[in-house]
């Protein structure tokens, strides 16, 4: 879409991006909140993948670069829902349900690493294809090293983010898993060409399961009992 406008020359695709702005902002004014944020954060996601990509690739900043940009995406997510989460989150039910999905996300990178190495790479480990310098130091040492460093990536992050405090402790987990999920997409689009629409229908059920992470309640009622409360009250108890 961005390819169109921008053969037409600069304005036009600034007006492209104008208009795709205004399509989303209405969308999320009009939907019903959890396909808003679904929508919203699947458009996040697209845009932190997209970026980080231009970091690391165009402007040759490495994983490095991509995974600075990442972190601050991260921080900049998490200061938006810190309200919601110090509020219904202080038994860290959301923040577990969120690490989950950080290792599914790691876990499918992982596999998409081991299934994407040449096949010479199964005779001569040094034959490895990974831009990650961590990674493609543990796949030079054997498959089976990879699969540990999996392992250490996912559970150090999940057991240092329940020792924090609850906000670096989302930064953490989200960062680790939009770092999953764009190192995923990269072998979708980058290397196998598969296109743009297995990563974003990866990126939008993703982005559905993390509004659902934080808008699921450990006891359905409680957002509604200060309503409740306020509406019961006698006048001179309120």
């Amino acid at each position: 879409m961005f390819d169109f406008f921008l053969g037409y020359g600069w304005p036009a695709y600034l007006a492209g991006v104008a208009l795709y702005g205004a399509v989303i902002w209405l969308g999320a004014r009009v939907l019903p909140e959890m396909l808003a944020m679904t929508i919203e954060l699947a458009v996040i996601l697209g845009l932190c993948y997209t970026q980080s990509n231009w970091i690391a690739v165009r402007w040759h900043t490495g994983t490095g670069g991509a995974q600075l940009y990442v972190a601050g995406v991260s921080i900049l997510l998490t200061n938006a829902v810190l309200p919601a989460i110090e509020d219904q989150d202080r038994d860290g039910t959301r923040l577990r349900w969120l690490c989950r999905l950080m290792a599914v996300t790691t876990t499918i990178d992982g596999i998409f690493t081991l299934l994407g190495q040449p096949a010479s790479y199964w005779g001569n480990h040094l034959m490895v294809h990974e831009a990650n310098p961590l990674a493609k130091f543990s796949l030079e040492t054997g498959w089976w090293a990879y699969a540990a460093y999996i392992v250490a990536w996912i559970a150090i992050p999940s057991l240092i983010s329940m020792r924090v405090s609850r906000g670096i402790g989302w930064a953490i987990i989200l960062g680790m898993t939009l770092g999953g999920f764009g190192g995923g997409s990269n072998w979708l689009f980058y290397v196998w060409r598969l296109g743009l629409q297995l990563p974003v229908l990866y990126g939008t059920i993703l982005s559905f399961l993390i509004v659902w992470t934080l808008l699921r309640s450990s006891v359905a009622t409680k957002p509604l009992e200060p309503v409740t409360a306020a509406l019961n009250c006698q006048p001179w108890q309120c």
